[in-house]
């Protein structure tokens, strides 16, 4: 009997941020033992730490991230609610502004949690560790364990700060939750094994985020958005949290660069495509001097295309597809990578990576689709202008129709596929508008626009 087949079937997972604390949670229905490996040290409190450098930005879960997190950890809502965190519709709690007006009131059941990166990491993590679930901290990854004939992934190579010696951590599956420095390509070619394919849509996007004390009132939104757009390539957002915080964010794309001092902040934000976040901070007291962020472009590696891949691995989350974090994407598409791989390993671990990358490739469509757009070094087809257009029009009558703006708001959430905003039915609403002209369906200003979808911070 081999020395693997004595011990507990066990599991590592590089990286203790959210995308390997969900994955954690699933392996560790199939697995004896879970380790989390990471280099920082896990804050006994809901605080920010290194290993998470946008931490300290605005962060949101989507609907459909929420909805996983809820069946992972039941009452987390509630929970997180207790502890100060605002809870809403997404769309009659939340204004999002492609123009002078919102998208149209209306409960879309879609949930929205104002909540910060900080306490909702350190929520889950507090539900997820047990004796089986623990994180090794302080440590880092050096590589990957092979077998001898280099066929499968058995482990990895680690050293911890005190020591520096390094050390074999076993295991039968290792989940690379690295995020975007993730080094597995690396780690592949050095055993003859090709690196995925890597799209890179360079977005070259800076963010400016400031917080702001505002309790929130009864009437108010937990979310206020008004995204750029290629006319107006400035865009702002706005997120309820707890304790009584506002978080803040300006974006810039095209080489704008929102200000960090305050009155040049609150000065840039009524640039935007409507007042409407300027007026909300117009007179509040801020708590920070703020924080600047560049995001230098969407990162996806197509894992799904390598026909020669070892066994004992996996990969999600950001070392799979870093999304721009305007749009809030990130966690959601962590989380619903998480059920997958639960799908897949109930189904047996015979070739369990290729199963798993090809269904996160899936769930990574549509959110890669609204984050990075079409290939940019390619003109447009004209099925690929159509839609553009068609989607202008959709959200210009949304700002006016509460169905229409429901069924783009699901889409931006993840919960529906880009497909559903082609049903007759929503077709035929968006024709009705614009048969009817500007007052029902949109201003013609708005035409011009392509619009960007809404998000609800980092993802």
């Amino acid at each position: 009997m081999s020395e693997m087949a004595r011990l507990e079937r066990r599991a590592v997972v590089i990286g203790a941020s959210m995308a390997g604390l969900l994955a954690a949670r699933t392996l560790a229905d199939h697995y004896d033992r879970v380790t989390l490996v990471d280099r920082d040290e896990m804050p006994a409190l809901p605080v920010n730490r290194g290993g998470v450098p946008q931490g300290r930005h605005v962060h949101g879960l989507l609907s459909s991230g929420l909805a996983v997190v809820e069946r992972m950890f039941p009452g987390t809502t509630d929970d997180l609610v207790a502890r100060g965190a605002q809870l809403g519709d997404a769309q009659q709690d939340a204004r999002y502004y492609f123009g002078p007006d919102p998208l149209a009131a209306g409960r879309a059941d879609l949930p929205a949690l104002g909540v910060s990166r900080p306490l909702l990491e350190w929520y889950v993590r507090r539900r997820l560790l047990s004796p089986s679930v623990t994180v090794q901290e302080h440590t880092s990854v050096l590589d990957l364990a092979f077998t001898a004939d280099e066929r499968r992934v058995d482990g990895v190579i680690v050293t911890d700060r005190d020591s520096g010696t390094p050390h074999l951590l076993p295991a039968h599956l290792v989940v690379d939750a690295s995020g975007r420095t993730s080094r597995t390509p690396e780690w592949l070619e050095r055993r003859g094994y090709l690196a995925p394919h890597e799209d890179v849509r360079r977005i070259d996007k800076r963010y400016a985020t400031r917080t702001f004390r505002h309790p929130r009132g009864a009437d108010e939104p937990v979310v206020t958005a008004v995204p750029a757009s290629p006319v107006l390539p400035r865009g702002g957002l706005a997120i309820a949290h707890e304790d009584d915080v506002l978080m803040t964010c300006l974006v810039g794309r095209d080489g704008e660069r929102p200000p960090l001092e305050l009155e040049a902040y609150r000065a840039w934000a009524r640039t935007l495509a409507s007042p409407v976040l300027a007026d909300l901070l117009d007179g509040l007291v801020p708590l920070d001097e703020g924080l600047a962020y560049r995001f230098p472009a969407n990162r996806r590696r197509h894992y799904e295309q390598l026909t020669r891949f070892p066994r004992g691995l996996v990969v999600t989350g950001d070392a799979l597809c870093a999304f721009d974090p305007v749009y809030g994407q990130g966690m959601s598409v962590a989380a619903l990578e998480a059920e997958l791989l639960g799908r897949c390993l109930a189904e047996g671990v015979t070739g369990l990576a290729r199963r798993f990358h090809e269904g996160a490739a899936a769930i990574i469509d549509t959110p890669w689709a609204i984050a990075a757009g079409p290939t940019p070094d390619r003109r447009p087809s004209l099925r690929a202008r159509l839609a553009s257009g068609y989607l202008r029009r959709l959200v210009g009558a949304a700002a006016h129709d509460r169905e229409l703006a429901t069924a783009f708001l699901r889409v931006n959430h993840l919960v529906d596929a880009p497909a559903d905003l082609q049903r007759p039915r929503v077709v035929l609403r968006v024709l009705r508008s614009v048969v009817r002209g500007p007052a029902a369906g949109g201003r013609d200003s708005d035409r011009s626009r392509s619009p960007e979808p809404v998000g609800s911070g980092s993802g």
